[in-house]
């Protein structure tokens, strides 16, 4: 009831809000009068606020009075202006800001001057310039330049997903142009690099057409849903930009890109990208590593009153990974997906108050894997049987190469309506917004395709075909309100609360749900109400205080609502006489299934807690921030324990007269909501403006993370056998245990900013200080207890589990594996460079591992005997750019 009080009091403030106003509106341009998007205008003394549209213009809502307002954008020096709002007028005043940015080739180099961030939740905002000085490759080397995050060499050649706070893939949602990227239908299990049931792979976003990327730490916005950990928050290109050009060449890596954009007329502007990308695993090997092309159209239209933007993207990847020479079992497999997307984004403002914003999008994957090995055996019995039973058996002679496809057509439609009003109640402004989402996956892909002689495996538990066709669809729908207030009691503060109810899988109405009993929409996977606030506060002109507390929720993927069964296929007898006459052999096979779908697995949740200060000096600022996340009934593949039978055919080869001859312990795996994860953790940076003389621009950050996880269903198996003290056969279980992990990195980056020299130098020195883990409880060798061949679990009493009975089935562990494995100090220098050549041309090159430091550890955790070796660092590797702006 208390959330539906908040919303009562939202509306509230709705009905009763005063009328007694006035309008502050004007355009932010640079000195040439060309508009400057997403530019900053707040006024001070309540903290009251805007950015710029697309034609540069703003309009904020305030209390009649006097205040100060202040004008900023990166690469930009600020303003700062008096001004004095009348009630029921409009006060319009222009501004033009002065650039202290400079141009090398297509990169602008730009410094920011203001360390209190304006936004309550904690993000990190990467610039397109910061992007391409970086020289990345997708949008997964973005990410290197948040707090915690390690450096890797740039690479497309393994799967790149983005995790935060050292949380799940899964639960990092990207928005791309406003529309969240969905992976809930990817059915592409087993083969390869898959990224089924996992986060978005981000190797298929380039990073050439980024204009900037939110990394959104702290708790987000209640329009933001289906996440845990946080999101990604990508804006692409759409300007009217010159023609530019970039090849990009490292060992492993290719990459030309060419983009640009124009005026179609007054009002609309075509921006379009193209991208080819190939990386190599092995350079001996031909065709093995991943080639990616990726096109992007923009059309966008914008007025004072409403923007108008379309956006079509196609995307062809292909992850290969071919033969290796030499290998007998002839292992090879690909993916090849191609992704066609269409989105749509209509705002219109109705006046000062009010605006309207409509998004939908439809996209369309056709997704083909593949995958191959030699399948040897002296003969092999095979079934096709798709129910429970027995039949006679298919002989199968001599050697084969197996191979399975999965083809997959996966759609995702997505549409968000919400509504934003203003008003004001004393004078605190709040800036209402209510919205309603609707999402719908579904995949009707020709699904797991093989030949049935030919199956792509030799051992007990074989695939069958199975059509995606079948699959239901995935709806999710969402409802969300959240009221922004700003304003000054005793000082200038923003609070920003609200809420999110998310349905997975909904399938019905209960008026209950009013009065607090159960949920008041039904449905197969989860229905969550989810509060968010955050709150900040002024303490002094430089100095703010943040606060938040929130709760996410994610969906499960369709993966492991609608995942294959398991066929256990018992080869009861078998009798060949002579291979080449089919017809003097006879075997029987039985086929036992078992249910590894879990329809009604539920979305999981995770807490969220963040306090954050921030203080900026005259020449630099500091943040602090400690957060704390819960997350709880995460999705975790749990074993099963299951009896199957072999049976005996005294009459074969008829079937009549059997009986069970032995009787076979095995599992299957299921997903189910049994996991748990704690994570908390201590972010610092430090920014500088320049220094004037050496023309240096410093930054460090410092992140500690303190994380554990493990699972709530207590048990864990082992492989089944004989037990002499008990005389019967089972598979024994022990309590699950937990691990955690230690993890303090330091980032020290020197950049060096030269106008006259046309050139920008960064110097990044990482140190990894704390790098420890290890497991909690795996000490405990006594067994839970065991599953018997009778189908029945037996829990042993505690005070028992030490009994000489039992002696046979205490795990054995090596005392090695019960240490904590801390690794020492390590550093990592890397090197960026950017040179301008000429006029609207540009090199770039980096030096990863300059030093090639890359210390050899012997990891704890491993035998003295045969001792396990890590090198701690990535390889020395470079890489060059060439950019040209026509």
């Amino acid at each position: 009831m208390k959330y539906f009080i908040l919303l009562f009091s939202l509306l509230s403030c709705y009905i009763w809000g005063q009328t007694n106003y006035g309008i502050f509106s004007g355009k932010v341009t640079d000195v040439q009068g060309s508009p400057l998007l997403s530019a900053n205008v707040v006024i001070l003394e309540t903290s009251n606020g805007t950015s710029t549209d697309n034609n540069g213009r703003f309009r904020i809502l305030s209390r009649p009075g006097y205040y100060s307002v202040e004008i900023t954008f990166i690469g930009f020096d600020k303003i700062t202006d008096k001004i004095n709002i009348k009630a029921g007028e409009t006060f319009e005043k222009n501004y033009k800001l002065k650039s202290n940015s400079f141009t090398i080739g297509t990169i602008t180099v730009t410094a920011d001057n203001n360390f209190i961030p304006l936004a309550p939740e904690t993000k990190t905002n990467v610039s397109a310039a910061e992007i391409e000085h970086l020289l990345a490759s997708s949008l997964y080397d973005a990410m290197k330049l948040a707090p915690g995050v390690e450096t890797t060499n740039p690479s497309l050649n393994n799967v790149e997903q983005a995790t935060i706070r050292n949380g799940d893939a899964l639960g990092t949602q990207i928005i791309l142009n406003g529309i969240p990227i969905s992976n809930n239908a990817n059915m592409q299990v087993g083969i390869g690099y898959s990224t089924a049931n996992s986060g978005v792979d981000l190797r298929s976003i380039p990073a050439e057409n980024i204009n900037e990327v939110e990394i959104v730490r702290g708790i987000p916005s209640a329009k933001y849903g289906d996440l845990t950990d946080g999101l990604l928050i990508v804006n692409t290109k759409a300007s009217a930009d010159p023609l530019k050009v970039k090849l990009k060449y490292n060992p492993l890596l290719f990459e030309s890109n060419i983009s640009g954009g124009m005026f179609l007329s007054d009002a609309w502007i075509v921006n379009g990208n193209l991208n080819i990308a190939s990386s190599d695993r092995d350079v001996r090997i031909t065709g093995d590593g991943y080639t990616r092309v990726a096109g992007q159209l923009t059309l966008e239209n914008s007025g004072e009153n409403f923007n108008f933007r379309n956006v079509f993207y196609i995307t062809r990847s292909f992850d290969d990974y071919s033969v290796q020479p030499g290998y007998a079992l002839m292992e090879a497999w690909y993916n090849h997906d191609i992704n066609v997307k269409y989105s749509t984004d209509y705002s219109q403002i109705f006046d000062s108050f009010t605006q309207l914003t409509a998004k939908f999008s439809v996209s369309y994957t056709n997704q083909n894997s593949y995958d191959q090995q030699l399948v040897s055996r002296d003969n092999m019995v095979i079934t096709d049987r798709n129910t429970e039973g027995t039949q006679p058996g298919i002989i199968v002679f001599g050697s084969y190469l197996g191979k399975e496809y999965i083809k997959g057509d996966v759609w995702n439609i997505y549409s968000d309506i919400n509504y934003n009003t203003k008003l004001f109640t004393g004078s605190v402004l709040h800036s209402l917004l209510y919205g309603f989402t609707y999402r719908n996956d579904f995949n009707k892909g020709e699904g797991i395709i093989f030949d049935p002689l030919q199956p792509p495996n030799a051992t007990t538990t074989t695939p069958r075909l199975r059509s995606y066709s079948s699959i239901p669809s995935y709806n999710i729908i969402s409802f969300y309100a959240e009221d922004k207030l700003t304003g000054n009691l005793f000082k200038p503060f923003t609070l920003q609360a609200g809420f999110r109810y998310e349905v997975y899988r909904p399938k019905g109405f209960d008026i209950k749900g009013l009065i607090g009993k159960g949920d008041l929409i039904q449905s197969n996977n989860g229905s969550f109400l989810n509060p968010r606030v955050n709150f900040s506060v002024n303490l002094s002109k430089d100095s703010q205080l943040r606060l938040g507390y929130g709760v996410t929720s994610k969906s499960p993927p369709m993966g492991m609502i609608f995942a294959d069964k398991k066929y256990f296929d018992v080869v009861d007898t078998v009798a060949v006489v002579n291979p080449q006459f089919a017809d003097s052999n006879f075997s029987t096979i039985s086929t036992y299934i078992r249910e590894q779908a879990n329809s009604q697995i539920k979305g999981y949740t995770q807490q969220k807690y963040e306090i954050s200060f921030d203080q900026q000096f005259d020449f630099f600022g500091v943040s602090a921030t400690g957060y704390y996340n819960d997350s709880k009934n995460m999705f975790e593949s749990i074993e099963i324990p299951t009896i199957v039978y072999k049976q005996s055919f005294p009459n074969a080869p008829s079937l009549v007269g059997s009986f069970i001859k032995d009787t076979l312990l095995e599992s299957y795996q299921q997903y189910s909501n049994s996991g748990w994860s704690k994570v908390k953790g201590i972010e610092f940076t430090l920014s500088t403006k320049k220094f004037p003389i050496i023309n240096t621009v410093f930054k460090f950050d410092a992140a500690y993370i303190y994380s554990e996880n493990g699972l709530n269903n207590g048990y864990y198996f082992d492989s089944p056998r004989f037990v002499n003290t008990l005389g019967i056969n089972l598979m024994p279980f022990y309590h699950q245990y937990s691990t955690y992990s230690k993890n303090f990195l330091l980032n020290y980056r020197f950049d060096i900013q030269v106008k006259s020299l046309g050139i920008w130098i960064t110097l990044h020195i990482q140190q990894k200080l704390k790098e420890i883990y290890g497991k909690k409880g795996y000490d405990d060798i006594l067994p839970a207890g065991y599953y018997t061949s009778k189908g029945e679990l037996v829990i042993i009493p505690e005070a028992e589990r030490n009994s000489p009975k039992y002696a046979s089935i205490q795990r054995s562990i090596e005392p090695f594996e019960l240490l904590e494995e801390n690794m020492p100090n390590k550093w990592l220098v890397n090197l960026n460079v950017s040179k301008s050549l000429w006029s609207g041309t540009a090199v770039s090159f980096f030096v990863n591992n300059f030093f090639d430091n890359q210390p050899l550890y012997q990891l704890r955790q491993s035998s003295p005997s045969s001792p396990t070796y890590e090198r701690r660092n990535p390889d020395l590797f470079y890489g060059l750019d060439f950019n040209v702006s026509l």
